[in-house]
């Protein structure tokens, strides 16, 4: 009783910091991290200490007693990527001061803490992440619908001040649904068991559509049908059967994103105490001559309009738009004729060319760059970001990096595929993860929730320990 007891009340503890964690990570995204960076940093760092330290007081089912046993190649690029950043950081010193330590020094020492773990340990520890995630998750959804109503012809922002950022956080949660999806497809489980998951699914690509994030819906299609792909090939190989899950999960969805309509369009009204952060803006779909919108703050990028013309544009978009962003509106507007990549990508390719210039052996002090008479806030693009900020060095080895991740994570699925509770989440994490950072810049943990992620899969990836 007592061994039970202490289980979950450890598990409880590590859902706690998880959850501290992600709560972290958004008031950055709010309040916007270069005006505390360092009182944000030493609360993260603190977090990551309790995480480490409860994490070092093993369940005693979880723990097993060998030495450590590393991917060692995987093992040597990251450590001589963190190795490359620290050099940067110190002779080029950045705003964003020694990212380098938190990735070498504190991740490094959860990937040895979680090495004394049982696969079902470790398991369990994944389990604690997905669970944090849902509630956070649960809890932004109650306070959208009651607090945060949508305005005609503007991407909806969420909890958060900037559309793209909310729907990063959308790919975590739907990431973590797909995890648990998949274990009870394994498992044979009841179909019963789903219903949650796919309420929860359908709310989660209502706010997906309303917010109107082209990056974030690759990602989630992506990894949606690389899963699918997998897991039918498994099916069949057993004799599964596998569609009905498919195919009760439709209806379920649809039910969940249209009432998940309703209660957006009428509950805040109803409640009429609208809650806005000091750094909202308003993010249109598009403009009422057809060109693209600027993305914004995290999302910013050039673009050849000037900013007093956008400004005019404004209240003319309002009128002229729909009566909600569609998604698959401004999917379709990526296609459309005449419009150059440039263009499609929000001064993206600009932006690429402009930072691709800039890459040297030492790295720069800010991640912004002056780009056409306009300051980048990042590269959107995690490479060339990491490239301009840390150096040619740290970028050959980040790179590296995410090829072994690809590679080890396809090879964790496959071989866990039937043993192992959360067996799909690495891979999810790394592809979504991947995806998104060819346009979108995450590489500080305590700003996003995927990069976080992704940096406790590397850990669980470099993991070579068998029981």
């Amino acid at each position: 009783m007592k061994t039970k007891k202490f289980n979950i009340l450890h598990s409880l503890l590590i859902v706690l910091i998880i959850l501290g964690i992600i709560t972290l990570e958004i008031i950055v995204k709010v309040n916007a991290i270069k005006n505390n960076y360092f009182i944000y940093t030493s609360i993260f760092v603190i977090l990551m200490l309790l995480l480490i330290y409860v994490l070092s007081i093993f369940p005693r089912k979880n723990k097993i007693h060998r030495k450590l046993s590393f991917n060692i190649p995987f093992l040597s690029v990251w450590i001589l990527m963190c190795l490359c950043m620290l050099y940067s950081d110190i002779v080029v010193f950045k705003k964003y001061w020694f990212l380098s330590l938190i990735l070498l020094v504190l991740f490094t020492s959860l990937f040895c803490v979680s090495q004394q773990y049982t696969e079902e340990g470790r398991d369990n520890l994944w389990s604690c992440l997905i669970y944090s995630v849902r509630i956070i998750f649960i809890f932004s959804v109650i306070f959208c619908f009651l607090f945060r109503p949508y305005t005609s012809g503007v991407r909806y922002m969420a909890l958060s001040t900037n559309p793209n950022v909310y729907a990063r956080f959308l790919i975590t949660v739907w990431i973590c649904l797909i995890s648990r999806f998949d274990y009870i497809i394994y498992t044979k489980g009841n179909i019963k068991n789903c219903m949650f998951i796919y309420a929860e699914a359908g709310c989660a690509l209502f706010f997906l559509y309303m917010t109107g994030a082209r990056t974030s819906f690759a990602a989630i299609a992506f990894i949606t049908a690389i899963w699918f792909f997998f897991r039918l090939f498994f099916a069949r190989k057993s004799g599964q059967v596998f569609i009905k899950y498919i195919l009760a999960a439709i209806p379920v969805m649809a039910i969940s994103f249209f009432v998940s309509y309703g209660l957006l369009a009428t509950v805040p009204h109803l409640i009429n105490h609208p809650i806005t952060f000091e750094r909202d803006e308003e993010y249109l779909a598009e403009y009422s001559n057809g060109s693209l919108c600027l993305a914004a703050d995290s999302d910013t990028t050039a673009n050849p309009k000037a900013i007093n013309e956008i400004e005019q544009d404004i209240e003319s978009a309002i009128d002229n738009a729909n009566k909600e962003p569609s998604l698959l509106k401004r999917i379709i507007m990526t296609f459309r004729d005449g419009e150059s990549l440039d263009n499609i990508l929000n001064g993206r390719i600009t932006i690429y060319k402009s930072y691709i210039k800039k890459l040297d052996m030492k790295g720069h002090r800010k991640y912004s760059k002056k780009v056409n008479d306009y300051r980048a806030p990042h590269a959107h693009n995690n490479i060339l970001q990491m490239g301009y900020s840390y150096g040619i060095p740290a970028m050959i080895f980040y790179i590296i990096l995410n090829i072994f991740s690809i590679i080890l994570s396809l090879r964790h699925y496959i071989r866990y595929h039937d043993k192992r509770r959360n067996s799909v989440l690495p891979l999810l994490i790394t592809f979504g993860f991947t995806i998104t950072t060819l346009t979108e810049c995450m590489l500080i943990p305590i700003q996003s929730l995927l990069a976080f992620s992704y940096y406790l899969s590397i850990g669980e990836l470099m993991n070579t320990q068998k029981e």
